[in-house]
């Protein structure tokens, strides 16, 4: 029988109980690919991270990202919670002070991590792939219809845009349609299978915290996850929407970097809030990082 560290940690927040949970295994080696979907299944959050030595001088370590039912390309929160997991552990250098960099091998290539150790809590930034968009060919009634709220309560004054990652983005006017919004889980996945959508982001530019630039909701019945607390994956994007939709500041002389907060995760009691940074040259988004905190609440040992 195998005994493997397991730590279970809220990411995207400095709170306990709130943000995105996920679990987190650090000494993945050995587990077969069967394993982990078990594993994953037992943990039952919305992804499991898998961390495992690197293969090759190319990485420093590798990284693997489960829900209950099958494997994910990417997983923002579930990377959080891996370094600061890290973090704890004071592996991999991470018990010093200071900015430690990493390139971290996953399905959608190599992420460039930072870790800065030199704040309390230590703050953790990672690279996501500059999403391309185009308007999404669907009906909106369909999405609203799954969404189970009124098509009149879309923004229309923004577009609905489907991201290369197959996220759809909806607008709405204002954080009350989302509260009051009560989706159709087999609606939004059967949506899902015909469209070829991997999640459904619903947001408004309405927001709870005054420094926030957007509020959302994210749902992917399809992946087993109903609706996901907080979401980097579609945070990241969401923040390149809003800026080329001119729904945040640009940059004087159309280069620079630019900052977005965004929040997710009230309607369901887990707030949490990610920073987005865009590295924009001559008003194009040239690079995206996410940054965020996080919080362990449970630490023990699996047995497989």
């Amino acid at each position: 029988m195998k005994k493997l560290k397991l730590k279970q940690i809220d990411a995207f927040t400095d709170r306990a109980f709130t943000g995105n949970p996920a679990a987190v295994i650090l000494d993945a080696d050995g587990l077969t690919d069967a394993e982990m979907q078990l594993i994953a299944r037992e943990m039952n959050l919305s992804e499991t991270a898998f961390v495992t030595k690197p293969k090759d001088d190319t990485h420093d370590l590798e990284l693997r990202w489960l829900t209950p039912t099958s494997e994910v390309n990417l997983c923002g929160h579930a990377t959080i919670a891996t370094f600061h997991a890290m973090i704890e552990e004071g592996s991999h250098g991470l018990d010093k002070a200071g900015v430690h960099h990493f390139r971290v091998k996953t399905k959608s290539g190599v992420l460039g991590v930072e870790v800065d150790r030199s704040t309390e809590p230590s703050k953790i930034y990672f690279t996501l792939p500059v999403p391309e968009f185009r308007e999404y060919k669907g009906q909106r009634f369909e999405l609203c219809n799954a969404l189970q709220i009124s098509a009149d309560l879309l923004d229309k004054t923004l577009p609905v845009w489907t991201s290369d990652q197959g996220y759809v983005f909806i607008p709405f006017i204002n954080v009350d349609c989302l509260l009051k919004m009560k989706p159709s889980f087999e609606d939004l996945k059967n949506l899902a299978h015909r469209s070829k959508i991997n999640g459904f982001c619903a947001f408004t530019t309405e927001t709870k915290h005054p420094t926030s630039a957007a509020h959302s909701r994210f749902f992917a019945p399809m992946l087993g996850i109903n609706e996901d607390p907080v979401t980097g994956s579609a945070q990241g994007p969401l923040a390149c929407y809003l800026y080329q939709n001119k729904r945040v500041s640009s940059v004087a002389g159309g280069t620079g970097k630019i900052q977005v907060t965004l929040e997710q995760g009230y309607e369901i009691g887990r707030g949490g809030r990610v920073w987005a940074e865009l590295q924009v040259e001559g008003q194009k988004i040239t690079s995206l990082r996410i940054s965020g905190y996080a919080v362990t609440v449970m630490d023990g040992t699996l047995y497989v």
